[in-house]
C-alpha cells in the first residue's frame, strides 16, 4: 500500500494551508505490493482479532501506547480495554505483526473458517465481447489482443467468446471445431433479447478451460468477420430520421451477457471480467446512443458546447453497471475509434463495475495487445472496502476514485475490482481552528483495506477421476493496514520543501474533472488558471523574492508547466513568471 501525501510535512493550521496555495491531501494505492519506499507488508493471520478503538474504530498499531490490560488509541486518544482474545494474541509477540510494523497484511476468516481461506469451485472467468459492426483492421487488432490475453491468463481460467452486432453470437470452442449460435436483438429500445442465453447454450459449455482449449479458442478468433452492409440492412433498417443504423446492439448484448453470467456467480466464479471491444457508439436496440446531438445543430440551439460534451445521454449504462455489480461482473471497455462515441454515457458501465475504460484513436498506433497483456499479468483484488481515518485534529474531505460510498457508514468506499496500480485520492481539512498546536500529538493517518483474492493451490485434483485435470482455487480474505505519523511544517520553507509534485498533480486533476462535470469545462479551466496564479504569488511572497534550487524548484516548475499546457496559459501571463524562468 503506497501512500503519498501532497506535502510530507503538514501545514500547522488553516491559515498556513490557505497561504501556501497547495492542495492538502493524499494519493493512496491500496493494492500496491509495497509502500512508497518499496518495503512490503508484514504478513500474518488473525486480522479479526486485531483490537479496535471503542470511539473512532481505528485499528491498533505501533503508535498506540500498550499497557498490561489496556491500550491508548493513537488517533483519538481513547483508553481501551484489552479483550481476552487480544491478551492471548499479544502474549505471543512473534505472531503479532502489528506490534512490529505499521504496515501489515492479515488474513481474515472466510465463511466461518479460522484459517482465512476456503476451497471454492470458483475459477477465474474472462469473457471477450467483440463488435462485428467494424472493419477488418479493427478485428485484426482484436485478434492480436485476445491472443496476447490468452498468454497472460493463469492456468485454470475459464474463457468465453461472444460477438454482437444486430445479433449476439455465442461460441462453443470445446468441440473439435468452433460452433457459434446466434440470437437476434430486437430493434426496439425497450425490448430485451427474446431468448435467455442459457437456453441457447449452457454457460459451462460456453466457458472453456484455457489450459485444454487454448488452440481451439485461438482458432475461433480466426473465424471473426465483420458484418456486411447487406446483412445489416434488412433487420436493422433506418432510424426515425431516415438515417441508416449501423446495427451495433451493445446495450442489449451486455444486458443479456451479464444476466447469463449471473447464474453461476458464487459457484463457478467469484468475479468475472468482461472485455468489451467497441468500434463506435451503440446505435441499435436497447442502450443505443444518438451521437448526432453533438453536431452543428447544438450550436444552432444556442447551447454551450463545452457543457454538452460531458453529461451522460442516458442512465441505461449506469443502471446496467449496478446489475453487473450484483452479478459479480467487472466490465472493461476498449474503444478503438476516431469518432465521437459518447463515452460520457458508456463510462459508467466500466467505472462503476470496477473496470477500466481505454480509448484508441486508430488501429495503426494502438497499443491494445500490449495493454491487454499488462493488465492481465497484474494481480488484482475484488470485493474491496477502503477506509481512511485521521487523528482528531483534521479530517478527510472529498474522496476521488472508481468506487462507490457505503450507504450506511460514512467515509467507507466499496471497490469492485482493484489492481496494483489503482489509486484513490483524498482531501484533508482541519477539524478545528487551532490546527496542530504545539501541545498536540503529530498527525496520524491510517488506511484500512479489506479485499478478497482467488489463489490457485499447488496441487491438482485427482486426474483419474478427471482425465483433463482441474485446478483447485482458494478464496482468501485479507485486511491490509497502513498507519503513518507525519510531521508538521514550522514555516513555509519546510512546507514547500516537502511537496510531492506528482501527488499534487493527481489531486488537482481530480478536482478539475469534478468541477468540469458539475459546472462545465470552462469552469475547470478557470480553476486551473486561478490555482496557477495564486500558487505563484503565494510562493513568491513566502520566499520574499529569494529563489531556491534543488528538487523543490524542479518539481515546482514541472508541475506549473503541466498545468500551463492543460490551461493553454503561457508562462508570461503568470505573476513573477519571468523571474522564475530566468533562474
Amino acid at each position: 500500500m503506497a501512500v503519498r501525501p501532497t506535502v510530507a510535512r503538514f501545514p500547522v493550521d488553516a491559515d498556513a494551508q490557505e497561504s501556501c496555495g497547495l492542495p492538502w491531501g493524499a494519493a493512496v494505492t491500496p493494492f500496491s505490493p509495497s509502500d512508497e519506499r518499496g518495503a512490503p507488508p508484514v504478513a500474518g493471520s488473525g486480522g479479526h482479532l486485531l483490537p479496535r478503538c471503542d470511539h473512532c474504530w481505528a485499528y491498533f498499531n505501533t503508535y498506540c501506547d500498550l499497557e498490561q490490560w489496556a491500550w491508548t488509541c493513537a488517533l483519538c486518544g481513547t483508553l481501551n480495554g484489552l479483550t481476552s482474545d487480544a491478551l492471548r494474541r499479544f502474549s505471543r509477540p512473534d505472531d503479532c505483526p502489528e506490534l512490529s510494523s505499521s504496515f501489515v497484511d492479515l488474513d481474515l476468516p472466510v465463511d466461518g473458517t479460522e484459517e482465512g481461506n476456503v476451497q471454492v469451485q470458483a475459477r477465474p472467468v474472462y469473457v471477450a465481447a467483440v463488435d462485428l459492426c467494424s472493419s477488418e483492421e479493427f478485428l485484426e487488432l482484436i485478434k492480436s489482443s485476445l491472443l496476447a490475453a490468452l498468454e497472460a491468463l493463469v492456468p485454470g481460467s475459464l474463457f468465453g467468446l461472444v460477438t454482437f452486432s444486430h445479433k449476439i453470437g455465442l461460441y462453443d470452442v470445446q468441440g473439435p471445431i468452433p460452433v457459434v449460435k446466434n440470437v437476434f436483438i430486437p430493434s426496439d429500445v425497450d425490448d430485451t433479447v427474446p431468448v435467455d442465453l442459457e437456453d441457447v447454450m449452457p454457460l459451462l459449455s460456453f466457458l472453456a478451460p484455457v489450459e485444454t482449449c487454448k488452440d481451439r479458442i485461438a482458432a475461433a478468433f480466426e473465424t471473426l468477420r465483420p458484418t456486411t452492409s447487406w446483412e445489416r440492412s434488412t433487420p436493422v433498417g433506418q432510424g426515425p430520421d431516415g438515417v441508416l443504423l449501423g446495427g451495433r446492439g451493445f446495450g442489449a448484448a451486455m444486458t443479456a451477457l451479464i444476466n447469463y453470467l449471473s447464474s453461476e456467480y458464487g459457484t463457478t466464479f467469484a468475479l468475472a471480467r468482461v472485455f468489451a471491444f467497441l468500434s463506435g457508439a451503440p446505435d441499435y436496440g436497447a442502450g443505443q446512443l444518438d451521437t448526432r446531438r453533438y453536431g452543428e445543430q447544438y450550436a444552432s440551439k444556442g447551447e454551450d458546447a463545452d457543457r454538452a460534451l460531458l453529461p451522460e445521454q442516458t442512465p441505461f449504462y449506469r443502471d446496467l453497471a449496478a446489475v453487473a455489480v450484483q452479478a459479480g461482473v467487472c466490465v472493461d471497455i476498449f474503444a478503438v475509434t476516431n469518432e465521437y462515441t459518447d463515452l460520457a454515457s458508456l463510462k459508467f458501465l466500466s467505472i462503476e463495475s470496477g473496470g477500466s475504460l481505454f480509448l484508441y484513436a486508430n488501429t495503426d498506433d494502438s497499443t491494445l495487445p500490449q495493454d491487454m497483456y499488462r493488465m492481465l499479468s497484474r494481480p488484482y483484488a475484488f470485493g474491496c472496502m477502503l477506509r481512511l481515518r485521521t487523528s482528531s485534529d483534521f479530517r478527510t474531505g472529498h474522496s476521488y476514485g472508481h468506487f462507490f460510498p457505503d450507504p450506511q457508514y460514512e467515509n467507507v468506499q466499496h471497490i469492485i475490482c482493484c489492481d496494483s496500480f489503482a489509486t484513490y485520492a483524498y482531501d484533508f481539512a482541519f477539524s478545528t481552528s487551532e490546527g496542530f498546536s504545539r501541545h498536540s500529538e503529530p498527525p496520524i493517518v491510517q488506511i484500512a483495506f479489506q479485499y478478497s483474492v482467488v489463489e490457485p493451490s499447488e496441487e491438482k485434483s485427482d486426474k483419474e477421476s478427471k482425465p483433463s485435470g482441474s485446478f483447485k482455487f482458494y478464496l482468501k480474505r485479507r485486511l491490509r493496514l497502513r498507519t503513518l505519523q507525519l510531521g508538521v511544517a514550522r514555516n513555509m520553507n519546510e512546507l514547500y520543501d516537502s511537496v510531492d509534485s506528482e501527488a499534487v498533480l493527481s489531486i488537482l486533476v481530480h478536482k478539475v474533472i469534478q468541477v468540469s462535470l458539475e459546472e462545465g469545462v470552462r469552469e475547470g479551466r478557470n480553476l486551473l488558471h486561478d490555482w496557477l496564479v495564486i500558487l505563484t504569488a503565494q510562493y513568491n511572497d513566502a520566499q520574499n523574492g529569494i529563489l531556491f534550487f534543488g528538487y523543490m524548484r524542479k518539481a515546482f516548475i514541472q508541475t506549473i508547466g503541466y498545468f500551463c499546457n492543460a490551461c493553454s496559459v503561457h508562462w508570461s501571463l503568470l505573476p513573477f513568471a519571468k523571474l522564475y524562468i530566468q533562474y
